[in-house]
């Protein structure tokens, strides 16, 4: 397995990485031993970060996560979940919404802290109820140690530059701009080294 640094964050990363969208029952319906047993043999085989959602499963997926981290020494992997979409049409980046979603997401998980939390699919909200509201509540609970890194995630590439220029962020999780047909993402990838902004592809 390879392994990269992502930004600025000193967390060296697997270059494929455990997206647990699956393990919600987002594609097929699952078979619950078996989905649990994937995050093990993951984990095995040297990825070390697992990506999930409140939004996939509406809960399920880190749920599942919950009863199978907690035999799992902590130190060995990293976690990153997200907040904002909790189903294909409920939205709530309110600052409220944002401290209950990490307390939440904490508590599925069964950990105690979250290395990279994301806003996700920023694109059906108003951004700027990103960057005045969401952002600076996240950054309360960073303080707090509940939360270590901070990043957006979405589709548009336009997005990622408006941010790139208004915000602070951490990381960037684009969707599906990295793969055989589309590498759109490399164009944004020198703005991002140069604000030291860990980038992130999900195909």
């Amino acid at each position: 397995m390879q392994y990269r640094s992502l930004g600025q964050t000193g967390m060296k990363i697997s270059t494929l990485s455990f997206g647990a969208s699956s393990l919600g029952a987002e594609f097929r319906k699952i078979d619950i031993p078996e989905a649990l047993r994937t995050v093990r043999v993951a984990l095995d085989c040297g990825i070390n970060f697992i990506d999930t959602s409140p939004y996939y499963g509406r809960g399920l997926s880190e749920s599942l996560l919950g009863q199978v981290l907690g035999d799992i020494p902590r130190e060995s992997y990293y976690l990153g979940t997200k907040l904002g979409r909790y189903a294909p049409a409920h939205f709530d980046f309110s600052a409220r919404r944002v401290a209950e979603s990490v307390d939440v997401s904490l508590q599925r998980m069964k950990v105690d802290y979250l290395d990279v939390i994301l806003c996700h699919d920023v694109e059906f909200v108003d951004l700027d109820q990103i960057i005045k509201e969401t952002l600076p509540a996240l950054e309360e609970i960073r303080a707090q140690g509940k939360v270590r890194f901070i990043g957006v995630s979405g589709y548009p590439m336009k997005m990622f530059r408006h941010f790139l220029e208004h915000a602070d962020l951490d990381v960037i999780l684009s969707y599906n701009h990295y793969t055989l047909q589309n590498t759109m993402l490399m164009d944004l990838v020198p703005a991002c080294e140069r604000q030291g902004v860990g980038v992130m592809n999900a195909a």
